[in-house]
C-alpha cells in the first residue's frame, strides 16, 4: 500500500532525478569520477536496463576502454568526438576482463592491419 502512494511517487522522481544531476556533475571531475565508477558501474548498467525513462541519461555515464586508450575509460561521447573524419564504424568487443581482450586473436589482428 505504502509504495503505491502519490507522495512516494513523487519522492522517488525527484531523488533519481537528484542522483542523476549530482552523477553527471561527478563526471566531469575524471579522478573522482574514476573511483566511483569502480564502484557502481554495475549498478549503472542495471538501471539503463531497468529505468526506461531515464536510460539516455543514464548512458552517458557509461565509459569504455579503447585500444587507443587502455588504461583510460572514456565516455562515448569523447569517442565519437576524436574519431577521424574517415571512420564510420565503431567495432567493438566484449569479455570478463581487460587481459583476456587485449590478448584476443581479433585484437592481434586490429592491431597487425589497422582498420582504420
Amino acid at each position: 500500500m505504502l509504495q503505491q502512494s502519490k507522495i512516494l511517487k513523487v519522492i522517488r522522481k525527484n531523488l533519481v532525478k537528484k542522483c542523476l544531476e549530482l552523477f553527471t556533475e561527478l563526471s566531469e571531475d575524471k579522478d573522482n569520477y574514476k573511483k566511483f565508477y569502480e564502484q557502481f558501474s554495475k549498478n549503472v548498467k542495471l538501471g539503463i536496463h531497468e529505468d526506461s525513462q531515464n536510460r539516455k541519461k543514464l548512458s552517458e555515464l557509461l565509459r569504455y576502454y579503447t585500444s587507443s586508450s587502455a588504461d583510460e575509460m572514456v565516455s562515448l561521447k569523447d569517442y565519437v568526438s576524436r574519431m577521424k573524419d574517415n571512420q564510420k564504424h565503431i567495432y567493438y568487443i566484449t569479455g570478463t576482463g581487460t587481459f583476456g581482450i587485449s590478448h584476443s586473436f581479433f585484437i592481434s589482428l586490429y592491431k597487425i592491419n589497422t582498420v582504420f
